[in-house]
């Protein structure tokens, strides 16, 4: 098959709906005569050919067969793949949940309209629907036009891309059969699922390479597991399995007949400090009740200016097997913060301005280069065979020594941070290459 880009337009016309115009130049490129099959989506339709000259790659069709094909009635440059038929896409789905606001798909509104914004320069076709939208007939979606979300018919999609916030949702029937259809249909669904804290420990800790850098984490599931590990360490976390961006985290430091606790996003009011871990427990039973949580090890994380900092790495895959650093970012907690996310209150910084305060600037490229090659492993180790992830928000960490640290791992990290208006990301960039690759229109 060869690649080309195709310029598609409506056209007002009387006659058989089944008849397309196309452009000279298309028409010896495609080496047609009378007829020719166009698939969009999951539709493939035989249409019948009329010449016009033009020396671009040009196709008119009517109003009709652009509602068959369930694209809007207006231009579209697409892609195609051309052999004994045209295959005119790639068509991308973004799935989330639909809000009743201005910020439509919630923290990821100005993200889906960069994505959208930056598919149509790539001549790809995309848009955003909900979860009920995908699994129900005919399908719907939102569709970017004049700065304006237009809720529409809209085709098959070739690739699909899971932005669903609530992970609850991911334990629906809905959800289910949505990816029982996608993978009966042969149509990529990533990233696949939300994976909890104590599934990425686990995962993680099976790699060798990887054990060194973890620090020592436990399930905590009685009083006795709190006990323990303020026994061993003098300083733990206490984090939700489910939790993101910094929330909901407790730290316990102490020895003996005396601990401190500080904690993030609460609302109830703690005593700082207590006379034993079973105080504590007890204290905060109410809230470890509500979900699971596990208990990791304090680090004696190298701080910035007397804060501390870590590093957050996006990694995207670049095909079926390789994985590729797209940025990475310092995040410097807020003074006297114990967590460094820029929803808590973080700044965010490039690594070398960090690095080369507290380094000499062969030390700090040494480290930013065992950084990345930490996350590309964590990226090859995390997934099983069956899941497809094409992109993770690594989160590092350094200690007083210069030792990384793998903090946790983002299957859906934040789109709001690094984000300028009328621009594309890299990190965008780089899925929407990644969605060329698989859908093979690359």
């Amino acid at each position: 098959m060869s690649l080309l880009h195709v310029t598609v337009k409506p056209l007002t016309t009387k006659d058989q709906d089944n008849h397309v115009y196309i452009s000279t130049a298309l028409q010896q490129h495609l080496q047609c005569k009378d007829n020719l099959f166009i698939t969009v989506g999951n539709v493939r339709k035989s249409v019948s050919i009329i010449l016009f000259q033009s020396q671009d790659y040009v196709m008119m069709c009517p109003d009709s067969l652009l509602k068959e094909w369930r694209l809007p009635q207006r231009e579209y440059s697409l892609r195609a793949l051309s052999s004994d038929e045209l295959i005119l896409g790639p068509v991308i789905c973004i799935v989330t949940e639909i809000r009743n606001s201005e910020e439509l798909f919630g923290t990821i509104t100005a993200f889906c309209e960069e994505f959208v914004n930056a598919c149509k320069s790539h001549h790809c076709f995309c848009y955003v629907s909900s979860l009920q939208d995908l699994i129900t007939q005919p399908l719907k979606g939102y569709v970017y036009d004049n700065n304006k979300w237009l809720y529409t018919d809209v085709p098959a999609p070739n690739m699909v891309h899971n932005r669903i916030h609530a992970r609850k949702t991911e334990q629906t029937l809905s959800f289910q059969t949505l990816k029982e259809r996608l993978e009966k249909q042969h149509i990529p669904f990533f990233n696949a699922h939300y994976l909890n804290k104590w599934t990425v420990f686990e995962r993680l800790s099976q790699a060798t390479h990887l054990q060194s850098y973890l620090p020592q984490t436990y399930q905590l599931r009685s009083k006795q597991n709190l006990i323990d590990s303020l026994q061993q360490h003098e300083t733990i976390f206490l984090k939700p399995v489910h939790g993101s961006q910094g929330k909901h985290i407790f730290r316990v430091t102490g020895s003996k007949n005396q601990y401190h606790l500080d904690y993030t996003t609460f609302t109830g009011e703690y005593k700082k400090e207590y006379d034993s871990p079973q105080e504590i427990f007890e204290t905060l039973y109410g809230q470890l009740a509500k979900q699971g949580f596990i208990i990791q090890e304090g680090i004696s994380l190298q701080t910035y200016k007397d804060c501390p900092f870590d590093f957050r790495i996006l990694c995207h895959k670049k095909d079926q097997l390789a994985w590729k650093v797209t940025s990475i970012v310092t995040r410097v907690s807020k003074q006297g913060n114990f967590v460094s996310n820029v929803a808590r209150g973080g700044e965010v910084y490039p690594p070398k301005q960090i690095l080369s305060y507290l380094y000499d600037e062969t030390n700090a490229k040494h480290i930013i280069s065992f950084l990345k090659e930490i996350a590309i492993e964590i990226c090859l180790h995390l997934p099983r065979i069956d899941e497809l992830y094409a992109e993770f928000g690594v989160d590092l960490a350094i200690d007083q020594e210069g030792k990384p640290w793998i903090i946790e791992v983002n299957t859906k990290p934040s789109k709001q941070t690094d984000f300028s208006p009328n621009t594309i990301r890299p990190s965008t960039k780089a899925l929407i290459d990644y969605c060329l690759t698989m859908t093979n229109f690359s």
